[in-house]
């Protein structure tokens, strides 16, 4: 019986210790500087929009969420959207390009449970519609 139980343990628990590592391997739990440098990696600094567009449908979780015609700010702790005229105005803050979309690359979930965080990347491009800038942002939110 003692063997028994010792063995469901140990399985129970190489179990655990596979999650654990599984989660922590997932490439999203880097840092937004890791992430952006990355991405950079394949989608440098003057790509046009159309190659970043062809980018983007390659990779298979990958999702623009949102298209502006304006650019996206970063502000003095992350990234913080598009620009809008009233949103400028706090400190450090710097607009990043004359339009910009918002891509959602993958979310992770904090070992396993209900909380969880979004990652999206935020590119920005200029007059000819070339890439200027990349931000990432980690939105934590509740997966119930």
């Amino acid at each position: 019986m003692k063997k028994k139980l010792l063995c469901a343990l140990m399985i129970a628990f190489a179990i655990l210790i596979m999650v654990v590592i599984m989660q922590l391997l997932n490439p999203l739990r880097r840092s937004e500087e890791t992430i952006r440098a990355n991405v950079l990696s394949f989608m440098p600094i003057g790509m046009s929009m159309e190659d970043v567009l062809e980018v983007i449908e390659s990779m298979n979780d990958w999702e623009i969420m949102h298209t502006f015609d304006r650019g996206y700010i970063v502000g003095r702790w992350y990234v913080r959207g598009p620009h809008q005229g009233s949103y400028v105005g706090g400190h450090d803050i710097a607009v990043i390009g004359v339009t910009s979309m918002e891509v959602h690359v993958g979310s992770y979930n904090f070992l396993l449970f209900a909380l969880g965080t979004r990652v999206s990347v935020f590119l920005g491009f200029d007059e000819d519609l070339n890439l200027v800038d990349i931000g990432v942002r980690k939105y934590a939110m509740f997966t119930l």
